[in-house]
């Protein structure tokens, strides 16, 4: 790898490996660097131009180096690049003499008996060249090579349409390959390993595919009921589960081959109480040594589910009389309503006679608060009558009771939650 100054430095080499083979067919021939000028063929004296006019990442090399940056955006080494660089070489001189002919043959013979730029060259280059000392090009690793490339009458067309009134004349062209920058960047050092160890485990065969309130099921549940999953290679002794990146109390989980069953409690969450919304679920193969760290454990896929809010109507407040009401209800929520959360309570009125549809809105994250586990909402002018109740949060509904007695009149219909005025 080289610094931003290798590729002059490769023009510079390069000039000095056309100057050596030129002067050998014409005495006192020159080089030039730079774009071809119409000045070239009017002058007519022994001289090769040579012109940088594209230059391509190298597809071979181009993905060599490791990431350059962490997922963090932190710095892991200095960014690098392989390049190809392309080059046109014309040649002016004296036809009568045949100059340009005998340049051309001796450079072309040149290059073929020795396709390479030497260190020895590129540091004679660099030496000539007062604005190219801090060069390191002669260190890279990679040897350079000069590879004449085969161009149509169409390709060299092409080229010289960009050189504007520029007439053409005898030419080549050569690629140089493969070079290699980088920045000089210096990455922070890394975290020292502490604890060294080989650990070693077979494939995974674990994998999640379903996670709900019931088996096959990917309807959320509620806290404090059970979370049903359904998957592959569960049944093992010493699995374990996590959720959000915790690990999961495993006393309380029921397991089998193809199913899991999570108690959604205190318990099993070592003390803590999920929020309302989207979980991310994986499981962890057992460990082959008591000390091989979690994050060395195979792993399964990881699972999204859904924890939905539970409710409880409590105290409604309103003054009796009339046909509508004014004043308060307080709902219970399990889990805990956060601070960040959004909540509604959407009424449906149950007489299919006279239909009505409210939504009461509840606290907005923008006011902040603590987490509360009931919440107070108001309502105005409210027609008396009776209401089924489901809550919102962050667009998660509050799961309805259905009648499940059999041979009631209502056996299978919904029931509650309601609230009654």
């Amino acid at each position: 790898m080289s610094n931003p100054l290798a590729i002059s430095a490769v023009s510079a080499a390069f000039l000095r490996r056309i100057l050596s083979a030129a002067n050998a067919a014409v005495p006192n021939a020159k080089v030039r660097l730079g774009a071809p000028t119409a000045k070239l063929a009017e002058d007519a004296a022994p001289l090769v131009n040579l012109h940088l006019y594209r230059v391509e990442p190298n597809a071979a090399h181009a993905n060599d180096h490791l990431p350059t940056r962490g997922a963090a955006g932190q710095m892991r080494g200095p960014s690098k690049l392989a390049l190809n660089l392309h080059y046109v070489m014309s040649f002016y001189g004296n036809h009568d003499a045949f100059e340009p002919d005998l340049m051309l043959g001796e450079v072309m013979l040149a290059l073929e008996h020795e396709p390479l730029l030497s260190k020895t060259t590129i540091r004679d280059a660099i030496d000539d060249n007062e604005e190219l000392e801090d060069s390191d090009l002669e260190a890279a690793l990679a040897r350079l090579r000069v590879t004449r490339q085969l161009m149509t009458i169409d390709d060299f067309s092409k080229i010289w349409s960009i050189f504007y009134q520029v007439p053409y004349a005898l030419s080549l062209s050569y690629e140089v390959s493969h070079l290699v920058i980088e920045t000089s960047d210096t990455p922070p050092v890394p975290t020292p390993v502490v604890h060294p160890g080989l650990w070693v485990s077979p494939i995974s065969t674990l994998r999640l595919d379903t996670a709900g309130s019931a088996p096959g099921s990917i309807i959320p549940p509620v806290w404090g009921g059970a979370l049903h999953v359904s998957g592959r290679g569960l049944a093992e002794p010493g699995l374990g589960l996590e959720v959000d990146g915790d690990g999961l109390v495993m006393g309380g989980v029921k397991q089998s081959e193809t199913a899991l069953t999570v108690p959604l409690n205190a318990a099993t969450f070592a003390g803590a109480e999920l929020a309302v919304g989207v979980h991310r679920l994986q499981a962890l193969a057992p460990k082959f040594s008591p000390d091989q760290p979690d994050h060395l454990r195979a792993r399964s896929n990881a699972l999204a589910f859904a924890i939905s809010p539970a409710i409880v109507v409590g105290a409604i407040t309103a003054p009796p009389g009339g046909s509508t009401a004014t004043g308060t209800v307080d709902i219970g929520f399990t889990p805990s309503i956060r601070s960040y959360q959004a909540v509604r309570l959407l009424l449906d009125a149950r007489n299919p006679a006279a239909p009505a549809q409210v939504i009461l809105p509840g606290r907005d994250p923008a006011e902040g608060g603590p987490d509360a586990a009931s919440l107070t909402f108001s309502f105005t002018n409210l027609r008396r009558a009776n209401y089924l109740v489901r809550a919102d949060v962050d667009g998660l509904l509050s799961p309805v009771a259905l009648d499940s007695t059999a041979g009631s009149p209502t056996y299978g219909q919904i029931i509650g939650p309601e609230l009654s005025l």
